[in-house]
């Protein structure tokens, strides 16, 4: 075992109880908080919410897979088939993650939309995911083709 695997995997299983951390308490205080401030979008408080969650839980199942990688990478079993289907979820989930992220934006805009700055960091998640996946679909196809 690699001492820079093991470390990649606790710093992933720490990264993971912090997403975890952050899905249970501060996303429900920020999404009450929103609520408070704008009382005439209330309505819209649950779903906003439920589609975080849901992109955080495609976070917790990437990680996961990433994790399978690393066990993968200490057993020298990288060009093995399942290392090319972890890929090819993993650029299917960047794929569902961006349509999330666009179905949050569109319905934000049904009233009245997030505020400029918001939207700059959306539409830069939107393309970090969409480089990642490029990023793995490459990979893929250099794993596939050996």
């Amino acid at each position: 075992m690699s001492v820079v695997s093991n470390v990649l995997k606790v710093l992933l299983i720490l990264f993971s109880i912090g997403v975890i951390c952050f899905g249970a308490f501060v996303l429900p205080i920020i999404a009450e908080e929103m609520g408070e401030m704008y009382p005439e979008i209330a309505y819209a408080k649950l779903p906003i919410l439920l589609i975080c969650e849901l992109l955080l839980v495609l976070l917790l199942v990437g990680i996961g897979i990433i994790m399978y990688f690393l066990i993968q990478f200490d057993r020298n079993l990288l060009l093995s088939s399942g290392f090319v289907r972890g890929l090819e979820i993993l650029a299917g989930m960047c794929m569902a993650a961006s349509v999330g992220v666009i179905g949050l934006f569109l319905y934000m805009n049904t009233f009245g939309g997030p505020g400029p700055f918001l939207t700059l960091i959306m539409i830069g998640i939107i393309l970090i995911i969409w480089i990642l996946a490029a990023v793995i679909i490459l990979l893929r196809s250099m794993v596939k083709k050996r």
